[in-house]
């Protein structure tokens, strides 16, 4: 597809397509009129900064990299979104992310399909996001708000949560999560909820049992429990 160029536009290339573009726009907004797109979360106002999450990170033909959501196109510029650089760095960039994030998933208003950490999680093959984050049941409609010992605040998101659409109990298919502070978020969560531990512990060890990392959650459940 062509734009029309006038005198306050520039042509930039996205991935080798031409681009007109207003003076002043952005490389994201050039992106996103040649039909393409890159990660971002600054842009979702309640999150990050401008420039701060550097997701959006994209490739010059200098071999320089920059923030497409914070740097302007200038005629002539050629830009690549998705070079295997790119795709190593933003794959970096989405693991500090991670590393930092509070992962509450069972609060947030954007699980069940919204959370873009969780899609780009599943493009790059990252673990670490509990399958909360794909539950649809929220508010009141969570099965551990309503007193059932659901294993998903501790299970490794990825499986679309299709027992938890069916109002059954997540069993943990994928594995536990090893992050200490979201099995400690989780364990906040069951107590919050007057969920018996030890419940939870015993669906642990049914569909855990070869799992070695178990171990490790059991110790922080135990912690608990002894605190008590």
């Amino acid at each position: 597809m062509q734009f029309l160029r006038g005198e306050t536009m520039v042509r930039v290339y996205v991935n080798d397509i031409p681009v007109d573009v207003d003076e002043g726009s952005t490389i994201l907004d050039a992106v996103r009129k040649a039909g393409l797109d890159v990660p971002t979360l600054c842009k979702l106002g309640d999150l990050y900064r401008e420039a701060s999450c550097r997701l959006c990170l994209v490739e010059l033909s200098t071999g320089r990299l920059v923030p497409a959501c914070a740097y302007p196109a200038s005629d002539g510029l050629r830009i690549y979104t998705n070079t295997p650089r790119v795709r190593k760095v933003r794959r970096i960039v989405l693991e500090l992310l991670l590393a930092t994030h509070k992962m509450k998933c069972w609060y947030c208003l954007r699980k069940g399909g919204d959370c873009i950490l969780l899609l780009l999680t599943k493009e790059y093959g990252i673990e670490g996001i509990p399958v909360c984050a794909e539950c649809p049941l929220y508010g009141e409609d969570c099965l551990i708000r309503k007193g059932y010992p659901c294993l998903g605040p501790l299970t490794i998101a990825g499986c679309g949560a299709p027992c938890l659409k069916k109002y059954a109990l997540c069993i943990g298919c994928r594995g536990p999560v090893t992050r200490k502070d979201i099995i400690e978020e989780a364990i906040k969560f069951y107590l919050e909820n007057g969920i018996n531990l030890k419940e939870v512990m015993s669906l642990m060890k049914i569909f855990w049992s070869n799992i070695p990392t178990i171990d490790k959650i059991e110790r922080l459940f135990m912690e608990k429990l002894t605190v008590r």
